[in-house]
């Protein structure tokens, strides 16, 4: 009988944006932005009288010789290859494996030879069956979950996550999107309508974390201020939690869309419950684009002047930008670039367009003979698409987008967003605090610094402006951070050149 588990959230195939593997390199600190929160919610779904062990693999080493009987794993498309990896060792030396999470339901067939048990959907309603049956020893090849109410979501067992590597804690308040984006896989996940979960169940998840000693808190849902009514019952709770904390205030950042700038009560709202910052999904300047995405929020306004009206009450915002849509053509990448620069977002999260397993735009493209990586299906390599360009090479795409990066995070580019980030930005009055970086900013200021000429302006401009804006420091130690990602995950891949002259095609494009 089966009734210990480890469960792993494995390391992701390359760096990313919002993660931190620069700071491992440069020896200063192994940490991540964010505590993984899937392993957490799991845990707390298992019986209590079994033994339950956390491995998050993007700070911890895989203990390979765990007595757990049964071997847990779970991930996204960017973790595919080491699922994998994980799930044949472990099988080797006669563990139980089972896998789930969003990879797994999105693409069974490619997971599912790799499992002894494989789970598709959401868990919650479907766990003590799990449970049971592996520790009966009588269970079935495959679970589907349902998609269930939030209620029945557990507080997750953070006490088991390794506090200290993590620099933001988690909050799911919600799942689902009313949105029908083509290439987003989310609503084939988690579906269009949303579930939420009750404030005061929130609140309790929040109570755990700031035990814990989190001041930061992702809310992660997948577009936390699309409905209205239910986010403003959400905020007044938290803004009344927060303003009772004993030991300081907890800053929030979440995702939402751009139509959060046209509500003015909400802005304040979000503002006066600690939001700080939070992602949106700009993709486009290209309206013929975003209309043919179905990102119907996105059209008919001036998304620069949305964006800065985010920024204006008090929000960071990063922006998602996508290229290779079918209405791009190779003079996209020019546009691109002069349109990123009119935004106050030095944070621009860019990405080649692929068409993720299960979505409309997979379909579309299959019925159309224009997928070329089978076998990766919603996985292309960064900066290449599994679907060929409409107007454009392929190598033109990847080409153009390498140039595009470089422009965007050339040390002088990205200082001139931050300085109109800083300036778009209201000043909150009363905020005091040392005029210069703590330790672990001084380290990585240090490093950036030795880089280059911009480098250093940078690092300079940076220290600057945190001895000006208290209220802002915060954010800019974080945009140091990410700065410093950014183009770690940009020379890892090889492309690093931010001096580089207009690319061929780019020239081409606009001649």
């Amino acid at each position: 009988m089966s009734r210990s588990i480890y469960l792993i959230n494995p390391a992701e195939q390359t760096p990313g944006y919002h993660s931190l593997e620069v700071l491992a390199d440069w020896r200063i600190a192994n940490v991540v932005n964010l505590a993984d929160l899937s392993t957490p919610t799991i845990a707390a779904l298992v019986p209590r009288d079994w033994s339950v062990t956390i491995c998050d693999e993007r700070v911890q080493r895989v203990d390979f010789n765990t007595v757990a009987e049964v071997v847990g794993l779970t991930g996204k498309v960017s973790q595919r290859d080491r699922i994998i990896e994980l799930a044949a060792e472990f099988r080797r030396r006669g563990k139980l494996v089972v896998i789930g999470g969003p990879y797994a339901t999105l693409n069974p067939d490619d997971l599912r030879p790799h499992a002894d048990i494989l789970v598709r959907g959401e868990i919650e309603e479907i766990a003590d069956r799990l449970f049971g049956d592996i520790a009966t020893g009588r269970f079935e090849r495959e679970y589907e979950g349902t998609r269930p109410d939030l209620s029945t979501s557990p507080v997750p067992r953070w006490d088991l996550y390794p506090r200290r590597a993590a620099l933001a804690g988690q909050v799911q308040t919600s799942r689902g999107c009313p949105f029908e984006c083509e290439f987003c896989d989310v609503i084939q996940y988690l579906g269009r309508k949303q579930r939420w979960k009750d404030p005061d169940q929130v609140v309790r998840e929040l109570d755990v974390l700031y035990g814990l000693g989190f001041r930061d808190v992702f809310f992660a849902d997948d577009n936390f201020t699309v409905m209205r009514r239910r986010t403003h019952a959400l905020l007044e709770r938290v803004a009344e939690w927060n303003r009772t904390r004993p030991a300081g205030k907890v800053r929030f950042s979440t995702q939402a869309s751009i139509d959060l700038a046209r509500d003015e009560d909400l802005l304040k709202a979000c503002s006066d419950a600690g939001l700080t910052a939070t992602f949106v999904g700009i993709e486009t300047p290209n309206q013929q684009s975003l209309a043919e995405t179905l990102k119907r929020q996105n059209l008919r306004v001036n998304l620069a002047d949305e964006v800065t009206k985010i920024v204006q009450a008090g929000i960071m915002v990063m922006s998602g930008i996508v290229i290779g849509f079918d209405h791009d053509d190779t003079s996209i990448f020019e546009q691109q670039a002069a349109f990123i620069a009119t935004l106050p977002v030095p944070a621009i999260v860019f990405s080649v367009l692929t068409a993720p397993a299960s979505t409309p735009l997979y379909a579309r493209m299959q019925k159309e003979g224009r997928l070329v990586s089978h076998a990766r299906v919603g996985a292309g390599q960064f900066l290449k698409s599994n679907f060929r360009p409409k107007l454009m090479s392929a190598t033109e795409l990847e080409t153009g987008s390498a140039w595009l990066l470089n422009q965007v995070y050339a040390p002088d580019a990205y200082a001139r967003r931050l300085r109109a980030f800083v300036d778009a930005s209201p000043v909150t009055p009363g905020v005091t605090g040392p005029p210069r970086f703590a330790p672990l900013e001084m380290a990585i200021a240090a490093r950036l610094a030795q880089h280059g000429a911009g480098e250093l302006r940078l690092v300079r401009l940076i220290e600057e402006l945190f001895a000006k804006r208290a209220d802002l420091r915060d954010r800019l130690s974080y945009l140091l951070a990410f700065y410093c990602q950014a183009r770690f995950m940009i020379a890892h891949h090889g492309i690093w050149n931010p001096g580089q002259a207009a690319v061929a095609v780019v020239g081409r494009a606009s001649a």
